[in-house]
């Protein structure tokens, strides 16, 4: 018999030992610490709080500003742009046949992307940037793709952009037990209705009856209804959370903070005096003078002075001048550390957030950069797999349909071999270089060592290497008919032209 338990057999009942952890005490300092969790009617109510605080930082905080735009423009920046990439060993086709597909793709997303937005707004590369922002601000953004009966577009899909406000509970359904903050939940927890509150007049408020909502499907078929996306960090979690909820209180404080010091250094820049008189006697006869009731009912005498005028007391008057020694010598250091914690929140460098990087060197401000740019690819990799690539999808389906895709006789069909035939790549924008000679000689070593591509290199400066490699080869052909030297001097040569050699 096995090692194990052994079945009709009776033991002695032990109690394991277990170790106590100060963390679940309340010993000390954790005696008055005890959080708790919400309901699900509880979360949504928070949720949109946070939301409203979120969006008045970013309108209105130039350091939440700057961390959530340091974010979309360097994941986002003039737009992520797809590079077709049919597989065409599972297709059955030739590779020449893949270059052609590809090209021919891609011209034809460049003609969807102008008339992408619904609303006429913006472009498809628009879109991208806007829904980052949204799900940095809002914690997740809605977009409906629709099908435009319009003669004039050339393709009928276009996408519509919904305030993620929108996406609530009705006053009548808040007690059923299948639908949370907005989203009717299926048996295992994913979304199979989506309400989408549209009342006639455009206000939208917690009191609103079913009849001002809309119940979409998350799906029909094949094709996306709604697109709903946010980015998931906790077990069962159903809408986004701002970028901005960690360091909500710290924004709040550093901007109340700056603005208190920026009344007192306004209240010191006035120069305030105030006059004591040895003998009692009303000041209201002296010309200038003006008086206030107090809130006490006392009478408070003033007068104002222009700047630099030159005044002369009478005798038994002596001046106090009042002063503000504000800010302290602490008010930088402690500005610095609340942006360093705010900017750990978001995973973004102090650096990146300030835009100051006066006391770093060349090492430390390249791993600074290092860290926000794996956030920002963090970013890119979610955007494109929720939303680029889904929408290029849709794109290339049209396209089949339309009969503008060079596909030849005998081949899959587009919906039997879909994955194969949307395969694709997006192209970010070029990353930051702190140094760009030895970036450029890293990426060299790198080539001649075979750890990296032409691929590689291109796709962090936002290029094409197969369009790079055809456009050397032109510029290369063409110095040549010119009699000029196609090969660029070395690096030692470019460095001190005179040692170049005929």
């Amino acid at each position: 018999m096995s090692a194990g338990c052994r079945v009709g057999r009776s033991y002695p009942a032990v109690r394991a030992a277990a170790i106590r952890r100060s963390s679940g005490g309340y010993g000390g300092t954790l005696s008055n610490w005890s959080p708790s969790r919400m309901s699900w009617s509880e979360e949504g109510r928070n949720r949109e709080t946070a939301v409203d605080r979120a969006n008045d930082l970013a309108a209105n905080h130039p350091h939440a500003a700057s961390l959530v735009d340091a974010i979309t423009v360097n994941a986002v920046g003039p737009g992520l742009w797809p590079q077709s990439k049919p597989n065409f060993k599972r297709l059955g086709l030739s590779e020449s046949w893949a270059t052609e597909f590809a090209e021919q793709a891609e011209w034809e997303f460049e003609q969807f992307n102008r008339a992408a937005d619904a609303r006429g707004v913006t472009d498809f590369y628009g879109k991208q940037f806007q829904n980052l922002w949204s799900m940095l601000v809002n914690g997740e953004f809605v977009n409906l793709p629709l099908m435009l009966d319009d003669p004039g577009r050339r393709y009928s899909l276009a996408l519509q952009d919904i305030d993620p406000i929108r996406l609530r509970t009705p006053m009548a359904l808040r007690g059923a037990a299948d639908i949370r903050d907005g989203i009717r939940l299926g048996r295992h927890g994913q979304p199979v209705g989506y309400f989408l509150a549209d009342p006639e007049d455009g206000r939208i408020f917690a009191g609103l009856d079913a009849r001002h909502y809309r119940e979409l499907p998350p799906m029909r078929g094949h094709r996306p209804v709604v697109l709903h996306r946010f980015y998931a960090k906790s077990p069962e979690q159903v809408r986004g959370v701002t970028v901005l909820a960690p360091a909500m209180k710290f924004f709040r404080d550093v901007s109340d903070y700056l603005d208190y010091e920026l009344v007192g250094a306004i209240v010191a820049s006035s120069f305030p005096v105030f006059i004591e008189k040895s003998t009692p006697y009303d000041a209201t006869g002296f010309p200038g003078v003006q008086s206030v009731q107090n809130a006490d009912g006392d009478t408070t005498h003033y007068r104002t002075y222009n700047p630099g005028q030159v005044l002369y007391g009478n005798s038994a008057e002596k001046p106090h001048i009042l002063k503000s020694d504000r800010p302290g010598n602490s008010f930088p250091a402690f500005i610095e550390t609340i942006l360093r914690a705010v900017g750990a929140a978001a995973g973004m460098p102090y650096e990146v957030i300030s835009k100051d990087f006066s006391k770093t060197n060349y090492s430390s401000a390249r791993a600074a950069l290092q860290e926000a740019w794996r956030v920002f690819e963090l970013y890119q990799d979610w955007l494109v797999t929720g939303f680029c690539q889904v929408v290029w999808e849709m794109f290339l389906e049209e396209a089949f349909l339309r009969g503008r895709l060079p596909i030849p006789k005998g081949a899959p069909d587009f919906y039997a071999a879909r994955a194969a035939y949307c395969t694709a790549t997006w192209v970010g924008p070029e990353r930051t270089n702190v140094d760009p000679v030895k970036e450029m000689v890293a990426d060299i070593m790198g080539l001649n060592a075979n750890v990296i591509t032409l691929a590689d290199i291109a796709a962090k400066r936002n290029k094409d290497w197969e369009q790079q490699l055809k456009q050397r080869g032109r510029e290369r052909q063409a110095a040549r008919d010119h009699n000029l030297n196609p090969d660029p001097p070395s690096s030692s040569a470019a460095k001190d032209p005179a040692t170049v050699t005929e």
